[in-house]
């Protein structure tokens, strides 16, 4: 295991830009993730929603319009709306001790993983967490 591509997720769940913030809100509780990709028509990653974004945008709607019509807004509001369009991506032949070093300089709470801009997989800093528990399982063993 030497490149991001060794331990990425590639099982993705994504999302279109027009899809609803009640899609987004459904997908993240039904599969229990906290960050969702935002790909276009061609599989290229143009945006990441997170559990942290999409809140911000739920309180957002409720200081305007009142939690009677949360639900409803939330039906109304494309992902385009509060998906965070400033990010990094990651190259899937990146080396993981380069990715490492980005998770801990950064507060990042995932990498979107492209292949020639097509996104292919994601990292997290729980992908390290449980690369540390298996090496440490490992060792154990011996």
């Amino acid at each position: 295991m030497q490149t991001v591509s060794d331990l990425m997720v590639t099982n993705l769940v994504t999302l279109a830009e027009t899809a609803s913030l009640a899609d987004a809100k459904k997908i993240m509780q039904d599969k229990n993730i906290r960050n969702l990709p935002i790909i276009d028509d061609e599989g290229k990653c143009i945006g990441m929603l997170t559990q942290r974004e999409y809140l911000k945008h739920a309180f957002y709607l409720v200081s305007q319009f009142g939690t009677g019509m949360l639900s409803k807004k939330e039906m109304q509001t494309p992902v385009s709306k509060a998906m965070n369009t400033d990010m990094l991506t990651i190259e899937q032949d990146t080396h993981l001790d380069t990715a490492a070093e980005f998770f801990v300089e950064n507060k990042y709470g995932c990498l979107p993983v492209v292949d020639q801009g097509t996104l292919v997989g994601i990292l997290t800093p729980i992908d390290f967490v449980k690369l540390a528990r298996n090496l440490l399982s490992e060792k154990t063993e011996k």
